[in-house]
């Protein structure tokens, strides 16, 4: 029965085939790669959310772009909708005992727009966001600060510290969420950003084991910023001058932080599973998902891969199949 369906799912990726086996070649565990073709239209966009509250606007920091909007799942208790204070010292150099306040699971969702533009409001994240409040998941929906106002570390600092919100324990108790069963979702820039809290994830002072994200949704990351993204089969010239000014280099032949703003350089064995969704003619190479997929794998971390035909970028890949397959595979990571 296995080698039947290795056989079948290594024939859909061949062959590029769309039906109901490409459906299930990616349903959320494993290490698993499907080829297949996204639909025209953004599914979640296109549905409409009933009984799904959104709490808006909550600070995580004293800036006024770290703030987050929360999607309230439709069963959540009337208080879930109350704010908890957002207190901006840093997190406590100390790990606290685990707790255990929460019974949902949760999604922290990273907007797009090449780390300069972007918002949590716009009408796509924001229906993304109550897409997945509507499977289930208590979503919290992060703004974060844009270079080159703000280069890196700016952006990764704040969707850490969005982080280290989402696990204080009134916001556990508030949105009645399980600590144990909380996951990352980006698109584009923040796929990239995404991918870098899960691979520094063991560095986390939150709990004592060092670990916080169990499941990891990557849609068209960038994932090498170095000088290899430049090479003829990289980026564009024009998103070369985007990941520079998100960088604050002058150019790549002296800038350290290319490689440590690239998730590929950072992979651990105790990084958390991971979907990557990649389109095959977008303007992120192919070439950057397969070989951070291939990194993730050599150190033993489970990906499932769905490479989608077409040039739809991030989020736009989310048709109907491919939503259900984001979903699946969160619910089976954070059971």
């Amino acid at each position: 029965m296995k080698s039947g369906r290795r056989l079948l799912l290594a024939l859909v990726a061949a062959v590029a085939i769309v039906g109901a086996v490409a459906s299930c070649s990616a349903d959320g565990t494993g290490d698993r790669n499907s080829t297949v073709t996204a639909g025209p239209v953004i599914y979640p966009l296109s549905l409409r959310y009933h009984g799904i509250d959104v709490v808006q606007d909550v600070p995580y920091g004293r800036d006024p772009l770290q703030q987050l909007d929360v999607c309230l799942p439709a069963d959540s208790p009337p208080e879930s909708t109350a704010t908890p204070t957002a207190t901006p010292t840093a997190a406590p150099t100390e790990a606290p005992d685990r707790v255990e306040v929460g019974t949902r699971p949760a999604v922290m969702m990273i907007h797009g727009g090449s780390w300069s533009h972007g918002d949590k409001a716009t009408a796509a994240y924001r229906s993304v966001c109550q897409y997945l409040a509507s499977e289930g998941f208590v979503t919290f929906n992060v703004d974060y600060r844009l270079a080159p106002t703000d280069p890196f570390p700016a952006g990764l600092d704040d969707v850490r510290r969005a982080l280290d919100f989402v696990f204080r324990e009134t916001t556990l108790q508030t949105y009645d969420v399980d600590p144990g069963r909380v996951g990352v979702f980006g698109g584009s820039a923040g796929g990239n950003l995404a991918a870098m809290l899960a691979v520094e994830d063991h560095r986390s002072t939150a709990y004592a084991d060092g670990f916080r994200i169990r499941a990891v949704v990557d849609l068209s990351g960038p994932t090498d910023l170095t000088a290899r993204s430049t090479g003829s089969d990289g980026v564009a010239a024009a998103f070369q001058r985007k990941q520079l000014l998100y960088l604050g280099c002058a150019s790549y032949r002296a800038c350290p932080a290319a490689e440590r703003a690239s998730p590929e350089y950072h992979v651990t064995k105790a990084t958390a599973p991971f979907f990557i969704g990649h389109s095959t003619d977008e303007f992120i190479p192919l070439w950057e998902s397969q070989r951070f997929a291939s990194t993730l794998r050599s150190h033993g971390v489970p990906v499932t891969f769905v490479a989608v035909q077409g040039s739809a970028h991030s989020i736009a890949q989310l048709d109907e199949a491919m939503s259900r397959r984001v979903t699946n595979f969160l619910r089976a990571g954070l059971r």
